[in-house]
């Protein structure tokens, strides 16, 4: 895959963290909550305004920004009058696969299809066909150099004696057990106790989120299973128990990476995909929509779907609402970098390994030979480590040659790698890796997504909506909008 897929390594990152964010749509306003499962747009003002349209004889163009998970599984179920305007050479997005000299890595960082709602999961999986195997998750901790299974709370009898004892401890005699967690870090120690949150949790999500647990809200929350006390008690005594059951086993294409669902969607698409195509400005045009391409092409849809991220819509639209951009500028984002390495050998039998220890310096390591043997070449592994850098942090300003080697020196002290084994190395850069949930994003967010919503425009995907979501649910949410625009 051609560098086309990544964004800019250090793409004027200082001034767009700080404006740090700009969030979603109108589209899914679950009160208290993120993983709202309607896609924005279904308001019965909308379905009025394209009944109207149709019955008036109206042909109902619709055009979809960003060629992505989102965006393409969208046109998918769009007839023949949608357009997709992808900025890159290739789909895929933050879905989008590196391909080279054997290796497959997914760039962005592992992708999985596992997924609560079933019709979503099968739908994905047909939409694969024959490239689609089932894999058992096998992901583990590092902790003290020694690996402990995933999740932590499940395995405590793998660590040391006394960590065991204070985890368990303070899982039972909890102090904070009554208290109304406001952040994160709260939320923690009211559910794990003190154990638990110290040693691993608080540490690990610092990590990942680049930011003070404490200061973040309790948007996430909801995606993490609280254990049963029955499992914790099992775990500390050595009793095997298993975690995060709607996640063990996952699905995966055979070949191509995780892009190949992107790919797969693309074949059922009616309409037009064009790739190479950089919006540069997005203005109303009477009761449509104006989008203006490179070398100053126009073209007008009746319906606008953006699911580019909304900090650079808001960059190619002038009239946006001002709630919108002051809002965005109150909303954060992580960046990443990650280092991809392919190695001669057989290599380690896992998914995926969680680092929580600050002294080194990425959070996830992931093993793209476990989820496809079709990933590496024959007698190959290879390994992705996910970094989460912001602009400041000293990590972003390091040059992709200093990451490449404190990484691998990092994966030598914890025994994986041996750097003479080596045959593929890269290290690629993300400016949109995660929404941060610090403790106003609900506010902000609403604002920013109500006030597009009321444009007519309308949001999907994770970073268009401004909304941690992984693929299914980026899907689901397509097929909610679809619905809307399709059942009228």
């Amino acid at each position: 895959m051609p560098d086309a897929l990544l964004v800019e390594a250090a793409r004027r990152t200082g001034k767009i963290h700080a404006r740090r964010g700009n969030a979603a749509h109108a589209l899914h306003r679950r009160a208290g909550g993120h993983q709202s499962r309607r896609a924005d747009g279904a308001r019965i003002s909308f379905r009025v305004a394209i009944a109207r349209r149709r019955r008036a004889g109206e042909r109902l163009t619709i055009g979809i920004l960003g060629g992505g998970i989102s965006g393409i599984s969208l046109a998918a179920q769009l007839d023949e009058n949608v357009e997709v305007l992808e900025k890159r050479a290739r789909i895929g997005g933050l879905c989008g696969s590196i391909i080279d000299q054997g290796f497959t890595f997914d760039a962005a960082g592992p992708h999985i299809m596992f997924s609560k709602n079933k019709e979503v999961l099968n739908l994905m999986v047909a939409t694969l066909g024959d490239n689609v195997h089932q894999r058992r998750r096998e992901n583990k901790i590092w902790f003290k150099g020694q690996l402990v299974k995933y999740p932590f709370e499940n395995d405590l009898a793998s660590l040391p004696k006394e960590d065991n004892f204070a985890c368990i401890y303070g899982y039972i005699v909890n102090p904070h057990a009554d208290e109304a967690p406001a952040s994160l870090a709260q939320w923690s120690y009211k559910t794990f106790g003190e154990g638990i949150s110290d040693k691993y949790f608080i540490p690990y999500n610092r990590k990942i989120w680049n930011y003070d647990p404490a200061k973040l809200g309790l948007e996430f929350v909801s995606r993490i299973p609280k254990p049963p006390m029955e499992d914790v008690l099992k775990s500390s005594i050595g009793i095997p128990t298993e975690g995060y059951l709607h996640q063990l086993y996952f699905y995966y294409p055979v070949e191509g990476g995780y892009e190949a669902i992107v790919h797969a969607f693309a074949k059922k698409v009616r309409g037009r995909i064009c790739t190479s195509s950089p919006v540069t400005e997005v203005k109303r045009s009477g009761k449509g929509w104006q989008v203006t391409t490179k070398n100053e092409e126009r073209r007008t849809y009746n319906e606008l779907v953006s699911t580019i991220p909304v900090h650079e819509l808001l960059t190619v639209w002038p009239d946006a609402p001002k709630e919108a951009r002051e809002a965005a500028s109150r909303l954060r984002y992580n960046s990443l970098i990650n280092v991809l390495l392919g190695l001669r050998g057989d290599g380690v039998p896992y998914t995926a390994l969680y680092i929580p220890d600050p002294a080194i310096v990425f959070h996830r390591l992931s093993f793209p030979k476990y989820f496809s043997e079709r990933n590496v070449p024959h007698g190959s592994w290879s390994v992705m480590a996910e970094i989460t850098a912001n602009e400041g942090d000293g990590i972003w300003e390091t040059n992709d040659d200093q990451v490449l080697e404190r990484v691998i020196v990092d994966l030598e002290k914890m025994g994986l790698v041996d750097r003479n084994d080596i045959a593929y190395r890269r290290v690629v850069r993300f400016q949109y890796g995660y929404p941060v949930y610090e403790l106003d994003y609900r506010e902000n967010v609403t604002v920013l997504r109500e006030s597009i919503a009321r444009t007519g425009l309308h949001l999907l995907g994770r970073f268009a909506q401004f909304d941690y979501i992984n693929s299914d649910v980026c899907v689901e949410r397509a097929l909610a909008l679809a619905k809307t625009l399709n059942d009228v």
